[in-house]
């Protein structure tokens, strides 16, 4: 085995977090990792962040298997492709005991994560895709031209590396700040909205890209826009930067939270970019869970702009 890697029968074993979902995977070898995994998950609603302080007090006092659920054995992928991996990420990263991860719950969007552990604190979080790895190219283009503006407005971890190997493509950046963190009760958009633009300034625009457009972070939602324990913000998720209509992320913004928290969102006179995302969100998501989403959002943005323009032959 290389360096630092956790024996795989007896500590490399998980429970699912929330449980039934299969989204986050929780290591039962020590509580120090079990709490790092909690930090992967990011609920907007009360009762998520409920649950997600109850899972981290129960870990605290009985240990993580005392979490409801089986335990299983698990890696991210097959023992030899992980095999490649793990030595390379030790090579290249530095040594790790542990790994944790999640699956996404976006049918519509491929790809996992990976946080990994030394000793039970984080030193690197890895996303991976099979395929295409255009989304990741992407959001490492993003990742290195907001790091090297350096914003003030919010934080943003710091792109380490990229690459391929055994069939996999990932992107590996420093971690999170250490403890739970939240979706902002009242973040200064303004500020992190015009950060974000200066900062993808230098992206290459598509040929075909209107001249007004402006550069957009293009997710920025309340799930990655996070409230730390230090009170600061970070930003996560690049892979969607580019361009779109003016105001295109403020009116995702406050069409996603009016969605998420029942809200009623104030009209926009940014009529182009409610338009853009209307039409974006008009496929049907594959979940039930993305399905009350989209209606939600799709009757926020109905109430935020004019009526929907006719499609055009």
């Amino acid at each position: 085995m290389s360096r630092g890697r956790a024996e795989p029968d007896q500590r490399r074993r998980y429970k699912d977090f929330p449980p039934g979902w299969g989204h986050i995977k929780v290591p039962l070898s020590s509580r120090a990792a079990a709490q790092a995994a909690l930090t992967l998950y990011a609920p907007c609603a009360r009762r998520g962040r409920l649950a997600q302080w109850a899972a981290s007090a129960c870990i605290a006092v009985l240990g993580p298997r005392a979490l409801p659920g089986p335990s299983f054995p698990w890696l991210p992928m097959s023992e030899a492709e992980w095999a490649v991996l793990d030595d390379l990420w030790q090579r290249e990263i530095g040594t790790f005991d542990e790994v944790t991860g999640y699956s996404r719950l976006q049918a519509g969007r491929a790809g996992a994560a990976l946080l990994l552990l030394r000793r039970g604190v984080p030193i690197a979080f890895i996303k991976l895709r099979r395929g295409d790895p255009g989304s990741l190219v992407n959001e490492g283009l993003a990742m290195r031209s907001v790091w090297h503006f350096g914003p003030r407005s919010f934080r943003m971890p710091e792109p380490f590396r990229s690459g391929s190997a055994a069939g996999w493509h990932y992107l590996a950046t420093a971690p999170l700040p250490p403890g739970r963190h939240h979706p902002p009760d009242d973040p200064p958009l303004s500020a992190v909205l015009g950060e974000i633009e200066a900062a993808l300034s230098d992206l290459p625009r598509p040929p075909e890209t209107p001249g007004h457009w402006r550069p957009m972070h293009g997710d920025f939602a309340p799930w990655n826009l996070r409230r730390l324990r230090d009170g600061s913000l970070a930003l996560i998720d690049w892979e969607d930067a580019g361009f779109g209509p003016p105001g295109a992320d403020e009116v995702f913004y406050r069409a996603t939270s009016a969605a998420l928290w029942g809200r009623h969102p104030a009209q926009s006179d940014a009529d182009e970019a409610v338009e853009f995302w209307r039409r974006r969100v008009q496929p049907q998501p594959a979940t039930e869970r993305e399905h009350r989403l989209a209606v939600a959002l799709g009757q926020a943005l109905s109430r935020m702009g004019a009526p929907t323009a006719p499609l055009t032959c």
